[in-house]
């Protein structure tokens, strides 16, 4: 049985990809300043001026952060980090492809973004840059709802704070998870009665 248990852990150890530890992720939390456009993204989540919302941004920095160009091709941004958009809120399709952290001696820049949604940070006085309780006076999200761009969402948030810092992405544990662990409480009750 160790000898089993010690392959196991061998196996996990190597084939557990090393780039995923150089990862940070950042949780923001702020309130609606706004929300412009027709696109309904808003409404839709159920979101409204005044609301609390809460990002996760991942930064990378064994990466180099890029942007794409008109083009289509992938431009590095030199001195930047890659970054992206782990958890937002709105939910229609991404208006940019821009993920990069870019570190300056007077401040930072986030522009990130996943499938779903692009959001664009930074703060131009603040040498430090993200760190636990970090202040962020507004965050930009946009969001276009259809193939047409007078459909989108632009959301943008205000006195944001960096509430947590972590190593490991944030995973909301699923319904069936739950579901599974009960299942497996009663069968351990039954057996154990009839034992």
């Amino acid at each position: 049985m160790k000898n089993i248990l010690s392959i196991i852990c061998l196996l996990v150890l190597l084939v557990v990809p090393t780039h995923a530890l150089a990862s940070s992720y950042y949780t923001l939390e702020g309130t609606v300043g706004g929300i412009l456009g027709s696109g309904g993204l808003a409404k839709a989540a159920g979101i409204s001026v005044g609301d609390t919302v809460r990002y996760v941004i991942q930064i990378d920095t064994d990466r180099t952060g890029f942007y794409t160009g008109l083009s289509g091709h992938d431009r590095e941004v030199r001195g930047s980090y890659y970054a992206s958009l782990f958890s937002g809120n709105l939910n229609g399709v991404s208006p940019d492809n821009h993920n990069y952290y870019s570190p300056s001696l007077l401040g930072y820049r986030v522009n990130a973004g996943n499938e779903n949604s692009y959001l664009y940070f930074g703060d131009r006085l603040n040498s430090e840059g993200l760190t636990l309780g970090s202040k962020i006076a507004t965050l930009h999200e946009k969001s276009f709802s259809g193939p047409s761009s007078f459909n989108y969402t632009h959301l943008w948030a205000t006195n944001l704070t960096v509430t947590n810092i972590s190593n490991v992405a944030p995973t909301p544990i699923p319904g069936a998870a739950l579901l599974m662990l009960g299942g497996l409480g009663v069968v351990g009750f039954v057996k154990r009665k009839l034992s």
